[in-house]
């Protein structure tokens, strides 16, 4: 078993491949993130994206909210909120909402996201992303620390206000960032702020973890804070399980390529400019399609191999029927967390 006791999410993207079927995948993907909690996972995850179907949460705070209301226990996080493209009071204000209607269970992940388009359709040029990143995150944690705050930047300028309500979380929710790049990496272990990390072979994994702590020590955190935020960092896993690995593969496949014929997409999970076929992307293990005892196996060695145990399971890539994903959430949760917590 790992020294750290693995813990699950469900990561949740909202792939709507045809037109047509917004409302019933909406619903049906709130049902899935809904249903994580009696399976036994530990949180649920929702990324921002808009203006494409391969994702389709524009306002992952809406969904939190529905979410929020219906369960008492699982932790709700973002995965992540792109700070550049909205005003940081709002996002401030809204999350803070999020954190009380559920009581304390919001882990607050944020980025500069990436996609040009986005930029564009928001009004934004996405050569300032950084910027406004870091001036949005400073204002976020302004308003959820101070009764009352300023702030004048470049590209904001609030004058003293009371942001309402306060968080319950002190002396502030737990914050992610999305972490790809080295320059990425890096400013979360100065800043100490926990990884959320898309799969890639546990080499560069080890090392994205490595270049973390190396940052973090020199910036003068003390190694138990250190180890502490590595060990409260994720890596994403697509995994699908079925009764067998055959009606595994037939299920999940389609859908998993249709996502992964983006160029961007493979990208960010260490895949090559050109498609490759389902069998390249299980073998340098991005996926783990199977029964629950091949999926559990496959995890166990990734623990083993990688040194991350703690694992954003995206349970639906590429849209698929809600009545096979909420099975395979129940698979997984019956059969495959109680194996790796022993």
């Amino acid at each position: 078993m790992p020294a750290n006791p693995p813990k699950f999410g469900v990561f949740s993207l909202l792939s709507i491949p045809r037109q047509g079927d917004e409302a019933d995948l909406v619903r049906g993907e709130l049902e899935i993130n809904c249903a994580a909690e009696a399976a036994g996972f530990d949180s649920v995850w929702l990324a921002e994206h808009s203006g494409s179907r391969y994702g389709e949460i524009a306002s992952p705070q809406v969904m939190a909210a529905a979410i929020a209301a219906r369960t008492s226990k699982i932790r709700i996080g973002t995965g992540v909120s792109v700070l550049p493209l909205h005003h940081p009071l709002r996002l401030a204000n809204d999350f803070a909402m999020i954190d009380v209607l559920s009581n304390g269970r919001l882990d607050y992940g944020v980025g500069r996201g990436y996609n040009a388009d986005e930029y564009a359709s928001y009004g934004v040029s996405i050569e300032e992303g950084r910027e406004r990143f870091e001036e949005a995150l400073a204002i976020i944690r302004l308003a959820w620390t101070q009764e009352t705050f300023s702030y004048e930047g470049r590209h904001y300028s609030i004058p003293p206000v009371q942001s309402v309500p306060n968080v319950v979380q002190q002396p502030h929710p737990p914050l992610y960032i999305a972490a790809s790049s080295t320059s990425t990496i890096e400013w979360a272990g100065t800043n100490l702020v926990r990884m959320l990390s898309s799969s890639g072979s546990p080499r560069n994994i080890r090392a994205k973890w490595e270049a973390y702590r190396q940052a973090g020590l020199s910036a003068g955190h003390a190694r138990d804070a250190v180890e502490d935020a590595l060990a409260n960092s994720w890596v994403v896993k697509h995994i699908y399980v079925a009764p067998d690995d055959e009606t595994a593969i037939r299920e999940a496949g389609p859908a998993f390529m249709w996502y992964f014929n983006l160029t961007a997409n493979r990208r960010m999970f260490d895949g090559p400019d050109t498609a490759p076929p389902l069998e390249w992307w299980q073998e340098h293990g991005a996926c783990y399609f199977g029964s629950p005892d091949t999926v559990a196996a496959s995890l166990a060695d990734w623990y083993e191999a990688s040194g991350v145990t703690n694992t954003l399971c995206w349970m639906n890539t590429g849209g698929m029927p809600t009545e096979r994903v909420l099975e395979s959430v129940r698979l997984f949760g019956e059969q495959v967390i109680p194996r790796l917590r022993g």
